[in-house]
């Protein structure tokens, strides 16, 4: 067999060396993907646009149907992918404000929320909003390889399936489970370090977010990663998602269901953030950011109505009491002893469960963890479980080190367990270098030693198959 590229090589080698991996991959290399899957806007790269999708015929026929009806239906959708090859230097202007002085991290959560928003809004339809090929203000790009398998992107949007919602976790009302599907968006600065993981649309650099191996790896100071979640929750059940922002998605019916999709309407429900931000850096190096929707607001510009809960730069370790707020939510009670952290006391905010110890959770994510908990296990392959063991028992361990591990402050680019890559907090990285293992496996045909002897196809969430219903992940 012809021998790999320099990278993958180099990559054999380092991992060798810090005794992750047993065997060098010799498997060949190929070019597998089509040009049916160029992206018209942008220069091919052969990254696929979507997974899942209706026919095209049938697309055509449903946008003839909106067209006569002076409707706009979105899609098909096209995956950006226009990757700066030079780091950029000019960090979001909103990094001037010092979120630890007094109350100007709310502020700092408004403006990083307008920056997200500045030149992806564009009036009319809301379904022809966040289309990074139509910004003119700044660049935004997608991750590759979120097309892949049951839970791949669809067709309208891009949204993949993500996670289910519990009962009653939501509110008082929501009587049924229902499901949630989202999409990501990478400024220049994260995407700068996307294309460096994905150089080779053939062969990955999964080293590239993992400090051990550069010491300039991992995402740069400036990055800005935001992520819309919509879920098929119905307003009569979830009463903040009135006068809603409604997309149009190829979904399954419910959460267990794997095929049989159907086009339906999904409302904005959470919107979340990361941002790589120095000040943060004795505790990780990252700022995450949760905005939960609120249509009681009825602002004139619909994407408004997503109201803070609350922003975090460390895990506060330190805190072990055990709160474990219970579904549903009647009231949003804020913990003054966490330090790392900022709660929104709003009246605007809808009743929120928040996570362990009252960490900043959305409404959407398990009350067991919290945002930046969940996002230091991301790496590569996913071995580490993204919540604490036995997070679902009506006493669950928390005194336990293996779950107070769950709540340490990790360095930004430093893995969750050493026997993986780390992907720098980012799940969704980790999600996509995992489908890309899978499909190479099942294409290409043998095994790839990445995933020998760990589960590489999903992360795996709290010991659940891959194959089974997961509990919710908490890509970004």
């Amino acid at each position: 067999m012809k021998a790999k590229s320099v990278s993958l090589g180099l990559i054999v080698i380092g991992l060798l060396a810090c005794g992750l991996w047993q065997a060098a991959r010799t498997a060949s290399s190929k070019t597998v993907f089509s040009a049916a899957n160029q992206n018209p806007q942008k220069p091919y790269q052969g990254f696929p646009d979507f997974g899942q999708m209706i026919s095209a015929g049938e697309f055509e026929a449903m946008k003839a149907q909106y067209a006569k009806k002076g409707q706009y239906l979105p899609g098909p959708f096209r995956l950006a992918q226009d990757f700066p090859k030079t780091k950029p230097t000019d960090v979001p202007d909103f990094f001037k404000i010092d979120f630890k002085d007094g109350d100007k991290w709310l502020d700092y959560i408004n403006k990083a929320r307008d920056y997200c928003f500045e030149g992806n809004i564009f009036g009319g339809s809301v379904e022809a909003d966040f289309i990074p090929q139509k910004n003119t203000k700044r660049a935004w790009n997608h991750l590759p390889w979120m097309h892949w398998g049951d839970q791949g992107s669809e067709g309208f949007h891009g949204l993949i399936k993500e996670a289910p919602i519990s009962p009653q976790q939501l509110t008082a009302a929501q009587t049924s489970q229902y499901q949630v599907y989202a999409v990501a968006f990478y400024n220049d600065f994260a995407s700068y370090t996307l294309g460096r993981v994905w150089k080779n649309p053939n062969d990955p650099d999964p080293t590239v977010t993992d400090r051990r191996f550069g010491k300039d790896n991992g995402f740069p100071v400036g990055t800005v990663i935001f992520k819309l979640l919509y879920t098929d929750a119905p307003s009569d059940q979830v009463d903040y998602l009135q006068n809603p922002v409604e997309w149009t998605a190829f979904i399954t019916p419910t959460w267990t269901a794997t095929s049989n999709r159907i086009v339906t309407k999904v409302r904005l429900i959470q919107m979340d953030m990361m941002i790589r931000d120095d000040r943060a850096i004795s505790t990780g190096g990252w700022v995450f950011l949760t905005f939960c929707y609120n249509g009681a607001l009825k602002n004139a510009t619909p994407w408004n109505n997503l109201v803070p809960v609350g922003m975090m730069w460390g895990n506060d370790p330190s805190y072990t009491k055990s709160i474990i707020s219970s579904y549903p939510p009647t009231r949003t009670v804020i913990n003054s002893d966490l330090k790392e952290g900022r709660i929104n006391p709003s009246p605007e905010l809808p009743p929120q469960h928040l996570g362990w110890g009252l960490r900043l959770d959305g409404p959407v994510d398990l009350n067991t963890s919290s945002c930046m908990s969940c996002h230091s296990t991301a790496g590569f392959p996913q071995t580490a479980s993204l919540v604490p063991p036995n997070f679902f028992l009506p006493q669950p361990p928390t005194s336990s080190p293996e779950w107070l591990r769950y709540f340490r402050n990790i360095a930004c680019a430093t893995p969750f367990d050493p026997n993986m890559m780390s992907c720098d907090f980012s799940l969704m990285v980790s999600i996509s270098l995992g489908n890309f293992a899978e499909y190479k496996t099942g294409v290409l045909g043998g095994f790839f030693d990445e995933e020998f002897g760990a589960p590489a196809k999903r992360p795996n969430r709290a010991g659940v198959s891959p194959r089974e219903p997961i509990p919710r992940p908490r890509p970004q």
